[in-house]
């Protein structure tokens, strides 16, 4: 499932059914007036509305993504923000004109009158969140200022809202029919992506129809889809006369609805006022969880800076290593500039030593206040003392590199006690989230922008998703070091090693495996084929007479490396990434040795969404995780080591 509920996973965000409600409980503050307005910790606002013969409303932003009406006013700051001091002398005593949802989408509108004009609150409740503050068409403050491809999100410019999103309250039934059937995913992934319904109510209503999820959504009849639409029809009918629910996995709050669900049924449902006082019931369970992620996200992104400072200090350690030993390879030449240099300041002029230094071969440029001078040496620059001579200037760098090695051990002492911490926090999590069988997150790393998996060496592999990543995980990664890896057919994957140079035969068999896996020999069910790896400066963009590269495919040029009978297999297996719990698709080879919960996959006839569910469910992480790592095309689930898949 995409983005819902899953085996009690705990709510994430709200969805536009939410808003849609929410909008709806909202309509009791218009023709309200705004009294005070409070912000703390980045994301959170209260608006304080006076509302005549009701008294008092308090309108909450949580965390920048929930907004609801809160029963209680919060415990809010006694100094008032940059953000709340502006709102406060621009809005205060505004009228509110209207309430609404903008289209079917996770943003909310509230329109505001003074003597200055018509301003807009516009809560977008979509990634991070924000709140955007407009006064007759232009932005005049926002919690984060963004710029998109699409629209700029910043004060003085016009605002716009984000792309229109498919609406299926309004959508006619033949533009229904063409959303779903022009689809080439699955059934609930249609429902959830191309019909906007998103995962939760993608399963919700695929469970009030009968049909399978996991059909293709191309294949359904006529009266397949006229139960879907009218199921659909019929949740927003629910929401006319909502019946929030407080969803319970045990004692734990694990999501708040606008209507009772089927997809909750197995866990307990509460009944609730309103959404706003489930959503207030659910936030308040969730505080201590979200505390705990934030620590743990602390120590993950302290745990990055380490890492980076370490290997900085190893490089420039190196470099310094090979600077010195670079003097005693060109030590005829060293040694004649440091002789004419020594002789040139023995006059003390450093305007004439600046000039007629600058002209010794090899000299790049002179400072005489610190008595040294650059000098090139191959590919090389480096500043030497001219009053010494080379033993003294390779001593010097010598020093420097055995100082800047002291000071990398002491980092990566500093680096194990920064992992022990999270793998003692991932630990506690992980162990209450398995003894609830919940869904949980596990950390995003960079390269997860393109397929990846670590070999048995431990070594980095990039694979391009698409056109533009093929062409990016080539150009920005492809150094020249690494190796680069393609399967023997058109419109495969390209694939990175990196430090490929120190890799192992065995190594470089996993990366053409998966180059192979990523290719059109997964949909068209081989069971075996062939790939090869060439060095980086064998792969070039520069098509000569009679070739053409289009956009993600390279020119191979030269001996490749063939590796044949490649088995189209992989492994979906848990494994530890710099002490971080991460699911890995990869060539069995590269996990047996890593881990002791995997399951093989091989390209077979089971939908590719059903099979990132009872794999996500497995390993009790979302299924997003599961179906990013996949191949492409539908699969087969064989042998399972450690987990058990359903």
């Amino acid at each position: 499932m995409i983005g819902g509920m899953l085996e009690g996973a705990m709510k994430k965000e709200m969805t536009a059914f939410d808003v849609a409600a929410i909008a709806s409980e909202l309509q009791a503050v218009r023709g309200g007036f705004l009294d005070k307005i409070f912000h703390w910790d980045g994301r959170n606002v209260l608006l304080r509305i006076n509302v005549q013969g009701e008294g008092r409303k308090e309108l909450m932003l949580k965390d920048g993504r929930w907004l609801h009406l809160a029963a209680e006013r919060p415990e809010t700051p006694d100094t008032p923000s940059g953000f709340a001091v502006h709102l406060r002398k621009v809005l205060y005593n505004s009228r509110i004109t209207a309430v609404s949802q903008r289209e079917f989408d996770r943003i909310m509108t509230v329109d505001l009158a003074n003597r200055e004009g018509s301003y807009q609150l516009i809560f977008e409740l979509i990634g991070d969140g924000n709140l955007i503050v407009v006064h007759e068409g232009r932005i005049v403050n926002a919690l984060e200022q963004k710029r998109w491809r699409h629209r700029d999100v910043v004060i003085g410019a016009e605002y716009s809202y984000p792309p229109s999103r498919f609406d299926p309250r309004t959508a006619s039934v033949e533009e229904f029919e063409r959303a779903v059937l022009t689809s080439r995913s699955d059934l609930v992934r249609t429902l959830a992506t191309s019909v906007n319904l998103g995962g939760q109510y993608g399963e919700e209503v695929c469970l009030r129809t009968g049909i399978d999820k996991g059909r293709k959504a191309s294949s359904l009849t006529a009266e397949e889809l006229s139960a879907l639409r009218t199921a659909i029809l019929g949740l927003f009918r629910e929401l006319e006369a909502p019946r929030a629910q407080l969803v319970l996995d045990g004692e734990e709050a694990v999501d708040a609805t606008p209507v009772p669900l089927k997809v909750n049924e197995g866990l307990v449902s509460r009944g609730m006022p309103s959404l706003s006082a489930a959503l207030e019931a659910f936030l308040a369970q969730r505080r201590e969880e979200v505390e705990e992620d934030a620590e743990l996200q602390r120590l993950q992104r302290q745990l990055e800076q380490q890492l980076r400072g370490v290997e900085a200090m190893e490089r420039e350690a190196e470099a310094k290593q090979a600077l010195a030993d670079l003097l005693y390879t060109h030590y005829t030449e060293v040694a004649s500039t440091l002789e004419r240099m020594r002789a040139l300041s023995a006059s003390n002029n450093w305007e004439r030593l600046r000039e007629e230094g600058g002209k010794v071969p090899l000299v790049t440029s002179v400072d005489p206040p610190t008595r040294s001078f650059t000098m090139r040496l191959g590919d090389a620059q480096l500043s030497l003392d001219y009053t010494v001579g080379i033993d003294e200037n390779a001593t010097r760098l010598y020093d420097q590199a055995k100082e800047l090695q002291a000071k990398g051990a002491g980092a990566k002492e500093a680096v194990e006690e920064t992992r022990k911490a999270i793998e003692r926090r991932e630990a506690r999590r992980e162990g209450a989230a398995l003894a609830k069988g919940r869904a949980t997150p596990t950390k995003r790393f960079w390269f997860e922008s393109y397929k990846w998996f670590l070999t048995s060496g431990g070594r980095l592999v990039l694979a391009g998703r698409d056109a533009k990543t093929n062409d990016q995980v080539v150009k920005r990664h492809l150094g020249e070091r690494d190796r680069y890896a393609h399967a023997d057919l058109h419109g495969a994957a390209s694939v990175v090693l990196k430090d490929g140079a120190g890799a192992s035969e065995e190594e470089m068999r996993e990366v053409c495996q998966f180059a192979l896996c990523h290719s059109k020999a997964w949909n068209a069910g081989a069971a075996e084929g062939t790939a090869y790896w060439v060095l980086p400066d064998q792969v070039s963009k520069r098509p000569e007479a009679g070739e053409f590269a289009p956009r993600g495919a390279f020119i191979v040029r030269g001996k490749r490396n063939y590796a044949h009978h490649l088995p189209l297999e992989l492994a979906v297996a848990e494994v530890k990434v710099e002490g971080a719990r991460k699911i890995m698709c990869a060539p069995r080879g590269s996990v047996e040795g890593r881990t002791e919960r995997y399951v093989l996959i091989a390209p077979g006839k089971m939908p590719r969404g059903k099979a990132a569910a009872a794999l996500a469910k497995a390993f009790q992480v979302p299924e997003e995780e599961v179906s990013r790592i996949l191949p492409p095309g539908d699969v087969e689930i064989g042998e399972a080591h450690g987990v058990t898949v359903e």
